[in-house]
């Protein structure tokens, strides 16, 4: 399978991203779509395709909870420059929980729906983050979209879910999906078809503490398998289908 969300790129983890890489090729992965949240990170995830061509793929986002215009403007036009390397735009989104002030969360919109439009423009997947604003996510896909999108380990209610599929978003599943319940809630009414799994490397660890890595994406798969009583085999095949869905250049690349 694919890892659909990994933060290679992050500081602390670019520094060893080598050795995650180098382990995730001898577990058997397919592939890690890496995913930024700033100029930086865009810079170096480009360095990383070019070194690891054809294993990993990376989306270019940004901070979610960042308001740096000019940033976004730069961010945009590296996308727009390596429109034929990138596989998807993210990770990007809202969160409220970190944006409190009203003028901010406006600004935050005001971004997310430039990201929204530009995934529609170059018929790219937007990997979308939203945490206590998913009514907002929803209504501004539904504004600005169609676009197809991946909602990164989502934490709100079914009757979101339900609206969001309509949309055709997919889903992707953490490794936390080992300890939290509604994450296996969440796959157990998301249809097969939809499901994708991640890791979020370095967060979302299947142990509290414990950071993630790539190769924890077999953990999720398992729990998946066990939770949905599906044969593995089955699953992972299903799930490999799902990611060249969401992410159809990675069939060119």
């Amino acid at each position: 399978m694919i890892d659909t969300h990994a933060h290679l790129t992050r500081p602390g983890v670019y520094e060893h991203a080598d050795e995650l890489i180098d382990e995730a090729r001898r577990e058997g992965l397919l592939g890690i779509i890496n995913v930024t949240m700033s100029l930086d990170e865009a810079r170096n995830a480009l360095n990383l395709v070019s070194k690891y061509r054809g294993f990993v793929y990376t989306a270019l986002g940004y901070d979610y909870g960042g308001f740096d215009i000019r940033e976004v403007q730069s961010i945009m036009k590296i996308i727009n420059d390596n429109k034929d390397v990138i596989v998807g735009i993210g990770e990007v989104g809202l969160d409220y929980s970190k944006v409190r002030d009203p003028m901010l969360r406006e600004i935050s919109r005001h971004i997310f729906t430039r990201w929204v439009l530009l995934a529609k423009e170059l018929d790219l997947p937007i990997i979308i983050h939203s945490r206590d604003a998913e009514n907002d996510v929803i209504e501004l896909l539904r504004k600005y979209g169609p676009v197809r999108c991946i909602m990164h380990a989502f934490g709100g209610n079914k009757s979101q879910v339900m609206k969001l599929l309509e949309l055709g978003c997919y889903f992707s599943i953490p490794p936390t999906i080992t300890r939290s319940r509604q994450k296996r809630d969440l796959a157990s009414f998301v249809p097969l078809n939809r499901l994708l799994v991640e890791s979020d490397t370095p967060e979302l660890g299947p142990n509290p503490g414990e950071p993630s890595k790539p190769t924890h994406i077999k953990l999720v798969l398992s729990e998946l398998s066990r939770a949905l009583n599906v044969d593995i085999r089955e699953l992972s095949d299903i799930i490999t289908g799902n990611t060249y869905q969401a992410f159809p250049k990675l069939l060119s690349k």
